[in-house]
């Protein structure tokens, strides 16, 4: 195979495009201040966060993120109301808050969050979490375990959400704990410091998927 190398590539005016009939097959990292497809484009990924993407038909992931929630206890614990209303973004007891801006406007965020959500002493006989936005003060979602035993003293937690971007600014996502005093702490009847903080830290993750 022959091979030819050179710093530019121009038409005969400078003005002109520059046609390749037979196409180009690059490998490597191919690096274009604008690409111009007349008919489609082909690849294994697609990197970047999205921005300024438009025409693309919808389900197709624009971006993930993940956030870590550590270990910790609280201080305190905290109800929701035992009632059926939705919990408030002030009651409860915050223990994760994430700042996010969408790519585009133009996508549903899919948010996953699971943390182990237990007591330190005998305080609870259920626990739960909620999903918060900073602008809303109802809860997004909110998830409940009992958990009342001489030997179960918490619950592993998950939280799945789906909702729609509000556009390209910021806002705040927070999780709010109900009754329990402490996160992702080992399961040994009342939680307890096991195997290291690193392996107990759970995930708070989002997908933006093309609408």
């Amino acid at each position: 195979m022959s091979e030819i190398r050179v710093e530019n590539i121009i038409g005969e005016t400078g003005v002109d495009a520059v046609q390749f009939t037979k196409g180009i097959n690059a490998t490597g990292t191919l690096t274009s201040t604008n690409v111009s497809a007349a008919s489609s484009v082909t690849a294994g990924t697609f990197h970047g966060n999205g921005a300024g993407v438009t025409g693309v038909s919808g389900g197709v992931l624009l971006k993930k993120s993940f956030f870590t929630i550590p270990r910790q206890t609280l201080g305190s614990s905290v109800q929701f109301p035992n009632d059926d209303t939705a919990p408030q973004i002030t009651e409860g007891v915050e223990y994760f808050s994430q700042s996010y801006t969408p790519s585009t406007a133009n996508c549903d965020l899919f948010i996953f969050c699971t943390a182990g959500v237990r007591e330190t002493q005998n305080i609870a006989d259920d626990v739960g979490m909620a999903l918060f936005i900073n602008d809303q003060t109802d809860a997004l979602r909110v998830v409940t375990e009992y958990c009342s035993s001489s030997v179960v003293h918490g619950a592993i937690l998950t939280i799945a959400h789906k909702m729609p971007s509000w556009g390209v600014s910021a806002k705040t996502f927070s999780l709010r704990l109900h009754k329990a005093d402490s996160i992702n702490y080992a399961a040994f009847g009342y939680a307890q410091q096991k195997y290291g903080a690193s392996t107990h830290a759970s995930y708070f993750s989002i997908e933006e998927i093309s609408t």
